[in-house]
């Protein structure tokens, strides 16, 4: 007679992760029954346990829904490699079946989920190889030193063997690993017609269980094969506001091809591959990182998903129309029964479903290309005249450091709007662009897990300047002295500068911007600033880049607009980021130059406002000296100011033609104005913008003797008009604005 045994079932816990990055890949609780590691008789099963679950996650029957019921198991045990995981095969494909109110019918199932004697039907086909004629129970093996358990499902979609499966059957074709190949070359390989089959397949990461850990609950956390990707915008625009009907997107990048056959009311990013935006393809799943090797990588038997095979790809997606339930209404003075965009990054407003958190699903991406997005809108004023502004071909670029996209993970790509703009006003292109150069922000948010968040972010003017650091906070645009990883080590600022067009390419020296997509970093281009004014924009801290009160060569700036730039030293060279989102390195392609890195933990880099400022001059500057007049509350005029007086506009005989050409580095303009008591009244005439002057101006040459430097002594300033003197140079620059904060 047989003797009866008492069995301990030990549960491998089946969740579905909408939520990744997470490092529990084997967490339990011991049994009351635990064995204590001693050799004994313990079946494996399967439940829907919520042990390591994380914010997010769905579990139970739940989770049993989004997985179809149904998934397969690769199972193997054997000994710690050290280059691959364990050898003999124990779940060879097994399908494991969900039927609610089965717990504990049989051994093998204690909470809904069962294997054995589970068969292939119409939906899931039989993966397992020929000689496994029918699925059987399993135990834990003492006498080997660690499992290695993974998992895939086609969700609610039918898993068959074929590498021609259709979308309007719902089908999804599957292969699984074969004899002699290895889990690094190809674990499985999916045959997907579209990006909804992309979105109903699922994968674990690896979970190896060490003897210690038999008889404790294996937990398989699945995640979506698919990316997610979503968009939004604000405006930061002092005085004005956009009005969110205004808002077009651009379908092409083409150079000032502003038609209407070129936009469309939907939020488009564009590409310059093809295949960036697949609508169908084959992917390969493998795991590059496992065995003892790779311990410490932070991919260690971490799921890698690769695309090929790709059909209907596109240079474009297009992400849908602006939200309404992300737009702003009026405010204040402005036109009342407007629309407009969100007016800072809490309140941006996004493109596409609020009921799909506003994500697109996208092909996994290894070799990805930079990203635009190209935009008209129009300004409208907040004083309450209504006054406008047309913005045509404003663009950003996020290069392709960013633009790698991992299963699993999503993507926020959010576009500030400021007064740094790169967007015409005039249709045609035909004049330069500019309000003063439009930056967008760009932010890139992995948000699967705050533990590995990332954000980047990015402007546009020309070129645009990308901004990141590991763990920084969705939403505020300040990066911290504080944020620390994993290694609690506080993660560094990094800093890229990245073209409008085409691919990265070196920065020659000697070369024209125009034939540079990308500029690469150097010890004399790359400067960072302390900016005096905590809140400068871009174009203000431009504007005294442009125009300096300081010498062109003087390392500290101090612009007309009395902003001082103090040059902070505390800036490097580096052809790698070392903290990616998932903490390993995002290394940067040799022939896209360098980042540069700001260590914000140093006490060299206080707290304040910072500007990054790439110079990207093509050959040396040219420099003119202007006079700007400026009011002098004291009496007496400060000494070395430049002035002229009432007395020496008397003498003054010549006057302007009309229609004269302005030459405003060279003469000073006033007005004269003589009522019938012969008092004569003059005024400073501005030509900032104008072309050619209107008959019967003063006109003053600017020298010593017409306009004299004040030595300290009293002169009546109401007699006098007084100058302040600066300098403006032709140089090219880009800016980005960056709070630094605790």
């Amino acid at each position: 007679m047989r003797t009866m045994k008492k069995y301990l079932f030990i549960a491998a816990t089946a969740i579905v992760a909408l939520a990744s990055c997470s490092d529990e890949s084997f967490v339990g609780n011991n049994s009351p029954n635990d064995l204590n590691g001693q050799e004994g008789t313990q079946a494996i099963v399967f439940n829907s346990g919520t042990n390591a679950v994380t914010r997010g996650d769905i579990v139970g029957s739940n989770a049993a829904t989004k997985l179809g019921n149904n998934f397969y198991v690769m199972g193997t045990k054997g000994s710690a490699e050290t280059a691959t995981p364990s050898l003999t095969k124990v779940f060879d494909n097994y399908l494991v079946r969900y039927t609610e109110n089965t717990a504990g019918k049989t051994t093998s199932n204690t909470a809904n989920w069962e294997y054995v004697g589970v068969a292939a039907d119409a939906s899931h086909v039989k993966l397992s190889p020929d000689n496994i004629k029918n699925q059987t129970i399993k135990f834990w093996d003492y006498s080997q030193a660690q499992y290695d358990f993974l998992a895939f499902s086609t969700g609610t979609w039918k898993a068959l063997k074929t590498t021609t499966p259709t979308a309007a059957n719902n089908e999804i074709g599957v292969t699984s690993i074969s004899s002699g190949t290895t889990l690094g070359t190809q674990a499985y390989k999916f045959y997907l017609p579209s990006t909804d089959a992309l979105g109903q397949t699922y994968i674990t990461d690896i979970v190896n269980v060490q003897k210690a850990n038999y008889g404790k609950e294996v937990t398989l956390k699945f995640k979506n094969l698919g990316s997610k990707v979503r968009l939004a915008l604000y405006e930061t625009v002092p005085g004005y506001s956009i009005q969110a009907s205004s808002v077009k997107f651009y379908t092409v990048n083409g150079t000032n091809n502003f038609t209407d056959a070129n936009k469309s009311g939907n939020v488009n990013l564009i590409s310059s591959d093809a295949n960036t935006f697949a609508g169908s393809g084959t992917v390969t799943v493998t795991f590059p990182n496992m065995g003892t090797d790779n311990l410490n990588n932070s991919n260690y038997n971490k799921a890698k998903a690769t695309v090929a095979g790709i059909g209907g790809g596109t240079t474009n997606k297009s992400f849908d129309a602006l939200d309404d339930n992300t737009k702003a209404i009026a405010e204040g003075s402005e036109t009342a029964g407007k629309i407009y965009i969100g007016r800072s990054l809490p309140y941006a407003t996004f493109a596409g479903s609020k009921a799909a958190s506003y994500y697109k699903t996208v092909f996994p991406i290894s070799n990805s290309y930079p990203l635009t997005l190209r935009v008209d809108y129009t300004l409208i004023s907040t004083d309450g005249s209504g006054e406008e502004i047309n913005i045509y071909g404003a663009k950003a670029v996020i290069p392709s450091n960013y633009t790698v996209w991992q299963p699993n993970y999503a993507y926020t790509y959010i576009f500030k709007i400021s007064d740094n703009t790169n967007g015409w006003t005039d249709p045609s292109g035909a004049e330069p662009a500019g309000l003063f150069p439009i930056t967008f922000d760009a932010v890139v948010a992995e948000a699967t897990d705050a533990s590995g968040e990332q954000t980047t972010v990015s402007t546009v003017a020309t070129p645009s300047i990308i901004t990141y650091q590991q763990g920084h906070t969705y939403g505020t645009n300040e990066y911290s002295k504080t944020t620390k990883g994993k290694d609690n080590v506080v993660r560094k600022l990094y800093v890229m500068v990245m073209h409008n067009e085409g691919s990265p390419e070196a920065h020659p020296a000697g070369s024209t911007y125009a034939s540079c997509p990308m500029d690469i970093l150097s010890t004399t281009n790359a400067l960072l600033y302390k900016v005096s004014d905590a809140d400068a924009t871009e174009a203000e801290v431009m504007d005294a880049l442009e125009n300096r009160t300081t010498d062109i060569d003087a390392d500290d700036v101090t612009g007309r607009n009395t902003i001082t730039l103090t040059k902070n030293s505390n800036i490097s060279a580096v052809s790698t980021i070392v903290n990616g989102p998932d903490d390993n390195p995002i290394t940067i392609a040799s022939d896209h130059g360098n980042a540069a890195e700001i260590d914000i933990a140093n006490d060299g880099v206080p707290t304040g406002t910072y500007a990054f400022v790439y110079d990207y001059t093509s050959g040396s500057k040219t420099t003119k000296t202007f006079y700007q007049p400026k009011t002098v509350a004291s009496a007496s005029i400060p000494n070395g100011t430049r002035y002229i007086t009432t007395a020496i506009l008397d003498g003054i005989t010549t006057t302007t033609t009309a229609n004269e050409a302005v030459n405003s580095n060279e003469y000073l303009y006033f007005s004269k104005t003589t009522d019938g008591t012969a008092t004569t009244t003059y005024s400073y005439y501005s030509v900032d913008g104008k072309t050619t002057l209107p008959a019967g101006l003063l006109k003053v040459a600017i020298n010593d003797t017409n306009l004299p430097t004040s030595d300290g002594s009293v002169v009546t300033s109401t007699a006098a008009f007084i100058f302040d003197v600066y300098t403006r140079n032709n140089g090219a620059y880009a800016v980005k604005v960056i709070k630094v904060v605790n």
